[in-house]
């Protein structure tokens, strides 16, 4: 009987101190602030082509300390309190694949200090990103002008057009608006279409950031790749874009394909498709190209 009592007075300890350990208090250091982002767009310079952007998260440091990537809009936690001050990095989905996330690089961080309380939310409100001063723009391709830096090729059975943005067509352009862009229609499962950049451009093969910017609608799959050009030309497929029913901007990366052709000289950029065997008709539409590189 002594025995039992014991064993149960042990048990009853046990419990008291495992209930007093969940019922611990939240130290000061542990209470979060917040902040909130809402919206963000670009500001471009004379030269920089249009304010079309596709910002799809936030890269947050507080004091160069990491404190993550958010969806924007966002609202997130710091554990901080008082002077803080901010580096944001406008966030991307690298050629458009919601897993691929980083920070892109032609785009200029913003640094604010700011008074963090706790449990309180500092609101940032809209936040406008700018290309980083340093950024070359090799090639840029609106369409405005009738005289194209880009046309179909010699390979192509399908020709690239200049069209006018009619009014259905700009309804659903989300960008800065323009009056024209290019389309392409394959009526036929045996149509190839190829297009490429006319001037070629030296690009650098060193592993600095390459991309390319661009803007497209399509009901049908399409190619972009580079024309390299050395001792031998060749052709390297990059990406392979999927449909968009609405207008779309990618960022897509050149950079490993620029990087492991060390002996080009240069570089064009192409575009090709045929019509996919579910579609009656393929109609692809493009605007805004801008090559960049540092």
């Amino acid at each position: 009987m002594i025995c039992l009592q014991k064993n149960i007075f042990t048990l009853f300890i046990i419990v008291t101190l495992s209930l007093l350990a969940g019922c611990s208090k939240t130290t000061i250091d542990e209470i979060p602030s917040y902040i909130a982002i809402d919206t963000t767009s670009i500001n471009v310079a004379s030269l920089q082509g249009t304010a079309s952007q596709k910002i799809s998260d936030t890269w947050v440091y507080a004091d160069n300390e990491l404190i993550g990537a958010f969806e924007v809009p966002a609202q997130f936690p710091v554990l901080k309190n008082g002077s803080s001050e901010l580096s944001i990095f406008a966030g991307i989905r690298l050629n458009g694949i919601n897993e691929t996330r980083a920070p892109y690089p032609f785009y200029e961080k913003i640094t604010r200090t700011v008074n963090l309380e706790r449990e309180k939310i500092t609101d940032l409100g809209h936040l406008k990103f700018s290309y980083v001063v340093g950024t070359k723009f090799a090639w840029q391709e609106d369409f405005e002008q009738a005289n194209l830096s880009i046309d179909s090729t010699a390979r192509s059975e399908v020709n690239l057009v200049r069209t006018r943005m009619t009014s259905e067509l700009a309804a659903a352009f989300p960008f800065e608006m323009n009056e024209w862009a290019a389309k392409i229609v394959i009526p036929d499962d045996s149509l190839v279409f190829e297009c490429a950049s006319h001037d070629s451009y030296k690009l650098p093969t060193t592993g600095t950031s390459v991309f390319l910017e661009m803007n497209y609608k399509s009901n049908n799959s399409f190619t972009v790749g580079l024309i390299v050009n050395g001792s031998v030309t060749s052709q390297k497929s990059v990406l392979v874009i999927n449909p968009s029913e609405t207008w779309n901007k990618i960022y897509i990366n050149l950079t490993p394909s620029v990087s492991a052709s060390s002996g080009a000289t240069s570089f064009k950029v192409f575009l090709s498709a045929m019509k996919n065997t579910n579609v009656p008709k393929a109609e692809i539409y493009f605007d805004n190209f801008k090559l960049l590189h540092f």
